[in-house]
């Protein structure tokens, strides 16, 4: 099985470098990579697509054109190739300007997609550090209140506990006295009431 680089290709096969690789990119042509991860081409796959050059008429037309005697059916068979070329060249132009046309649309869609989540963050942004500067408002004020509830509470827990030790001492005297006075008492007094 004959390989052939794409250079040696373009030199030996009716075809363009575009065209030859706008071909590999398609899929038409198939290539495998050799060692150092070239492009190598089949001779039959190339065979199939694109024309032998033929060197001999390439001699001629530059013989003749060197010597200045033209061939009228080798200038007619030249102008064909170069036609042949040239709308292969301009198809593989409208190719690249139809690719071309959709990247640019792609990345036209991107960027306007990308804008808009600009424009969403920065709404968000302006909208957090208003409401945030309210919002830590309401919360230090929501704490100061909390704190006021707090020490209230404590001065009325302070109040009671003070008014329950007072009532539990003068219960503790009262009870006290009751205890001496019971204690007082002889042992009729205490049987008999």
């Amino acid at each position: 099985m004959t390989q052939l680089s794409p250079a040696e290709a373009v030199r030996q096969f009716d075809v363009s470098k575009p065209t030859l690789y706008s071909d590999m990119n398609d899929g038409k042509l198939s290539y495998t990579l050799d060692d150092r991860k070239r492009r190598r081409l089949d001779v039959a796959e190339l065979q199939r697509l694109y024309d032998l050059r033929k060197k001999e008429e390439e001699q001629d037309t530059q013989d003749n054109v060197q010597s200045g005697n033209t061939n009228m059916g080798s200038d007619v068979k030249q102008d064909d190739v170069r036609m042949q070329y040239l709308e292969r060249e301009i198809e593989f132009m409208k190719k690249e300007l139809e690719n071309r046309r959709e990247e640019v649309a792609r990345w036209q869609e991107a960027f306007e997609k990308a804008q808009e989540t600009a424009q969403k963050v920065t709404l968000l942004l302006e909208d957090k550090s208003g409401a945030g500067e309210s919002s830590n408002q309401k919360w230090e004020e929501a704490f100061k209140g909390l704190e006021t509830r707090i020490a209230n509470k404590e001065e009325q827990s302070e109040k009671e506990m003070s008014l329950l030790k007072r009532k539990a001492s003068e219960r503790i005297a009262r009870l006290n006295k009751e205890l001496e006075a019971e204690k007082s008492k002889t042992f009729w007094q205490k049987l008999f009431g």
